[in-house]
């Protein structure tokens, strides 16, 4: 379940990718962090929507 300090998380970790490497990651890389930061947890669609959802918003703010 993805939760309010994992979607923050996120969130910064987008920001973070973004600054470093002067591109946006992919669905793929986001859905591989959120997993990494969950662990013992399957990911479900609506979660998958969720990160999704995040990293829209992180890119179109620049």
């Amino acid at each position: 379940m993805l939760t309010t300090k994992i979607t923050y998380a996120l969130a910064d970790w987008i920001r973070e990718w973004r600054k470093c490497r002067n591109e946006d990651p992919s669905l793929d890389d986001c859905i591989k962090f959120a997993e990494w930061k969950i662990e013992d947890y399957k990911l479900t669609e609506s979660d998958r929507m969720i990160i999704e959802s995040i990293l829209l918003y992180e890119t179109e703010k620049s």
